[in-house]
Parts: structure tokens; C-alpha cells; sequence
């Protein structure tokens, strides 16, 4: 197999996985020697098709790669910013952080970068969550309109919803939640959807496409202290306005100065 084929399988390969990969699921999905995996992800990441997470020593698409998709795909500019601020994130918490995307009432995992930190407990890219049920979630509510979220979580809400939202609190208190999310810019999590796991979160409006995106770092519970909240929630306030700002978002704009 060429060269230029082996690279086209191992793109593909990133996409079906929707996750990092390594050489050792390059030469098992690619049925291809060791030897010839390690040679094409590393001829990749020389000319910028592939980059290295320094931690993991997994492969991601690199600069090259995502630089080449903005043109075709105008709607992931907002994805693309927040992606970019991660590193950054991971380095001066160490702790995993995530980007979300809203999907319908679900919160979707679209990428995720693990810390050095002690948190054991992952999800996944692909994974998605009811959005009350998460820090992320309900950042990314607290940016929907009221009658928005009343027809989520409502009486008149659709069946499908009524199941999967069994364990919602009482719309009431939801939308009295969401309009503290709004007031100070930031949400926060200490274990109610996974035991022992923390959150804190924001998120931002794409105005060109309407999609809202959000981003947060995850702990150990017993290691959220006043400190941490405080620190990590002006470092996503502050990666969040930049973001905002770039792309246009009418809150982001309005709340410029430091909360």
C-alpha cells in the first residue's frame, strides 16, 4: 500500500474511532505491522498531517489537517477555537478537560484531552448526557432561552424526553439554576452524575450557525476546594470570552471586563 493510501486509511481510522489513536490501532484496525504503523504515523506527524499528545502518545490531526477543514466547514470555526484553548487548559489545571456540543436536549462529547491529574473516570468522545445532568449540560443551558428550556423539561415536553428525563429536577428549579449559570458566566458540578467526579464549566454561541458549545474541566471531588473554583472558573471565564469574542457571541461581547 502507497504511501499517500496508508495516510488516507489512517485518517479514516481517526474518524470511525472518533478518538486519538496509537500504533497499536493502526496496525490492528489496518492489519499492518508494527514496524509500518509506527513508520506512517510518524512520516505523518513530520509533514503536519499528524500531531503528538505529549502525555499519552497518542496521534490527532494535526495543524495541516484542521487548517484545510475551515474551508469547507465554516460552522466548526467556534469548535475549532475552543479545541485550540485545551491544551492550555490541561497545562495550568492538569486536569482533563472536555468540549461538548449541544444536541438537541443531550450535552455530546466532541473531544477530550486527559490531565496528569488523579481522575480515573473518562467519557469519552461520542458520549452524550441529558443536559441538566452535567456542569457542561447546564452551561450550555443556561445559554438557551427560558421558553426553550421550558419545552425540554415542561408538561408539554415529548415523550422520548419524559423517559430519558426521569431524574431532572423540577423545571423550576431548573431555570432558577440556569439564571445563576448566566449571572456569573460559569457552572459547576460536585458528583451528582458520576460519584467522586467534579466540574466546572462554560459554553459559547456560535451566532452563524446557532449551535452552543461547551467547555470544562473535570476533578476529583475531594480536590474541588475554594481555591480551585475560583482559579479554574476565571480560566474558563477568561478561555471562554476570548472564544466568544472572536466569533461574535452577543454574551461574550456584553461581559467583557473580568467576572
Amino acid at each position: 500500500m502507497s504511501t499517500l493510501a496508508n495516510a488516507m486509511q489512517v485518517l479514516r481510522l481517526i474518524v470511525r474511532l472518533r478518538r486519538d489513536i496509537t500504533v497499536s490501532d493502526v496496525a490492528e484496525h489496518l492489519e499492518m505491522p508494527k514496524s509500518s504503523a509506527s513508520r506512517t504515523l510518524s512520516q505523518m506527524r513530520t509533514y503536519g498531517f499528524l500531531e503528538r499528545d505529549p502525555v499519552s502518545r497518542a496521534y490527532r490531526p494535526g495543524q495541516l489537517v484542521l487548517e484545510a477543514s475551515y474551508h469547507f466547514r465554516s460552522s466548526q470555526d467556534a469548535l475549532a477555537l475552543l479545541q485550540a484553548q485545551v491544551d492550555r487548559l490541561v497545562a495550568e489545571t492538569g486536569y482533563t478537560t472536555y468540549v461538548d456540543l449541544r444536541d438537541g436536549s443531550d450535552s455530546l462529547v466532541m473531544h477530550m484531552r486527559i490531565g496528569s491529574g488523579s481522575l480515573q473516570v473518562y467519557t469519552p468522545p461520542g458520549s452524550r448526557l441529558p443536559l441538566h445532568a452535567s456542569s457542561v449540560g447546564r452551561a450550555i443551558l443556561a445559554r438557551l432561552d427560558d421558553d426553550d428550556i421550558r419545552q425540554m423539561y415542561g408538561p408539554s415536553r415529548t415523550a422520548t424526553n419524559q423517559r430519558r428525563d426521569l431524574g431532572a429536577p423540577p423545571l423550576q428549579d431548573i431555570l432558577e439554576h440556569v439564571a445563576k449559570i448566566r449571572a456569573r458566566g460559569w457552572s459547576l458540578s460536585r458528583g451528582e452524575l458520576i460519584s467522586n467526579v467534579a466540574g466546572i464549566s462554560t459554553a459559547v454561541i456560535d451566532p452563524a450557525t446557532g449551535q452552543v458549545f461547551g467547555i470544562s474541566v473535570a476533578l476529583p471531588a475531594q480536590e474541588l476546594d475554594a481555591g480551585r473554583i475560583d482559579r479554574f472558573s476565571r480560566l474558563l471565564l477568561d478561555t471562554t470570552r476570548q472564544v466568544g469574542r472572536q466569533i461574535g457571541d452577543p454574551y461574550w461581547l456584553d461581559n467583557a471586563a473580568p467576572v
